[in-house]
């Protein structure tokens, strides 16, 4: 009878830990969580643009946060994406000056999948910039 006890014992504690698996996205110990502050280039038609990001990660992979470009000129806007695998699908929003021929200003949508490094240290990929014209292709490279 002890001995039935012990293996329905167990079994049962091998089930909870089969259903406690892998952490995933924005679960601590999830190999490509992005979080914190990043610094890199964004790069349209081959103009490098210097920028930050600035990510948070909750459960479920959600990622929300800001970004700068520093320079040559200055953008500040939001970051709102999911991590799925190594991948972070993002989409970054900001207020563009406009173009010069029309003097009015529109948003500015960024949007890509970008691959994540594991530890989440470094994040690349290639990018579509729409603003306030034609889309252009471009590419972001941030790291920690």
């Amino acid at each position: 009878m002890r001995v039935r006890h012990t293996i329905y014992g167990l079994a049962a504690l091998a089930v909870v830990a089969g259903c406690a698996g892998k952490p995933g996205p924005g679960d601590p110990g999830y190999a490509y969580n992005v979080e914190g502050p990043y610094r890199g280039r964004l790069m349209v038609e081959g103009s490098p643009f210097d920028a930050t990001l600035d990510l948070r990660i909750s459960r479920g992979g959600r990622v929300r946060g800001s970004f700068s470009v520093l320079a040559p000129l200055e953008i500040e806007g939001s970051v709102a994406g999911t991590v799925i695998d190594d991948l972070l699908r993002l989409t970054l929003t900001y207020e563009s000056d406009g173009r010069a021929d029309s003097g009015r200003a529109c948003e500015g949508r960024i949007e890509g999948i970008l691959s994540v490094t594991s530890g989440g240290g470094v994040v690349d990929g290639p990018v579509t910039i729409t603003d306030c014209g034609d889309p252009l292709p471009g590419r972001m490279s941030f790291r920690r």
